[in-house]
């Protein structure tokens, strides 16, 4: 009997030894998984902030991207406005120069009227060009005298 007690014995140190190496493989076990779920939750937590930091700077792009439409809106109304002004501006000019050449012409049409001493306009002119035509002539033949340079 001795032999079936030693034997038990040594069954019973075995079971105690695998329940021990079982125990401690399964504290193993519950500590790695605790460990797994601590980077889980870690990695989701770092996920969770990174979306949230991007879609606070999409807001503020969008936000900055409203208020760039907007000076942009206020800038082409400017230059709308300014451009009517300077069209109108450019109208009354043109106005103006007409109506002064016409006041030229009345004037410089009827001025021997005013004293017959005043020549008309189209005879000082005539009288100009003749000037200037002898002075051309002159000069070419001058010219030609002188070597034809």
């Amino acid at each position: 009997m001795e032999g079936q007690e030693q034997q038990l014995h040594v069954q019973s140190q075995r079971m105690d030894r695998q329940e021990e190496l079982l125990s401690s493989w399964m504290d193993q076990q519950r500590e790695w998984q605790k460990q797994q779920m601590e980077l889980q939750q870690e990695h989701y937590s770092q996920l969770t902030q990174a979306i949230n930091q991007v879609s606070e700077r999409q807001k503020s792009q969008d936000k900055r991207l409203q208020e760039l439409n907007q000076r942009q809106m206020a800038q082409l109304k400017a230059f709308n406005e300014f451009s009517v002004l300077n069209e109108g501006r450019q109208l009354h000019r043109e106005e103006f120069s007409i109506n002064t050449q016409a006041k030229l012409n009345y004037m410089t049409g009827h001025m021997h009227n005013l004293h017959p001493a005043i020549p008309s306009y189209e005879a000082v002119h005539k009288d100009l060009t003749e000037q200037e035509e002898g002075k051309v002539k002159q000069q070419g033949s001058v010219k030609e005298e002188n070597g034809g340079c």
